[in-house]
């Protein structure tokens, strides 16, 4: 994709693990999925300054509750775990891209789902986190929560997960730089 050539070096990472996520924005949006019963604890979310990562925290609440995902806490042995990964790049448009990605964890520590999305501000600023907003926020949250929940359901979602295509697994790649832990 053109963002390969982004402003930012990890940007460029972020913008090719995420090009087929970015291109959601031109399809019609899916259906909305629900995934009853089943306990998830939402772990952490990295990258962003911690006003965002609170919002985040906030609408993922709203947005797990409204696909019926029973949030829990880690105390709780949930089946799966959430951790979030989330930064904001210039784009070379001239606006800003916010790439959410979600790595959903088993209860044996290991990575079962990979869930990424984007969404774009209007706009370039000189601290990229400054062009998000509670739209963005939110409307990468419900794209990563209905992929979620249609693992969770067991349905499949467009762009829902890096797979290896030989053996369906998830792919053992890094998330903007951290490592599966």
């Amino acid at each position: 994709m053109a963002r390969s050539q982004a402003a930012y070096g990890w940007a460029t990472l972020v913008a090719l693990g995420l090009g087929l996520a970015a291109c959601q924005g031109l399809e019609a949006p899916s259906a909305k999925f629900e995934a009853p019963g089943v306990p998830v604890a939402l772990d952490t979310i990295e990258g962003a300054p911690d006003a965002v990562k609170t919002r985040m925290s906030a609408e993922v609440t709203t947005q797990a509750t409204a696909r019926k995902i029973e949030l829990v806490d880690n105390g709780a042995q949930p089946r799966y775990r959430l951790k979030g990964y989330l930064t904001a790049y210039p784009t070379e448009t001239g606006d800003t891209a916010l790439a959410v990605v979600w790595d959903v964890f088993d209860s044996s520590n290991k990575r079962a789902q990979r869930v990424t999305t984007t969404t774009v501000a209007k706009g370039q600023g000189e601290d990229p986190w400054s062009r998000i907003g509670e739209t963005q926020i939110a409307k990468a949250t419900s794209q990563s929560m209905n992929q979620v929940a249609a693992f969770l359901s067991g349905a499949t979602a467009p762009g829902s997960a890096e797979t290896d295509s030989a053996s369906g697994a998830a792919e053992p790649s890094k998330a903007l730089g951290y490592a599966a832990q």
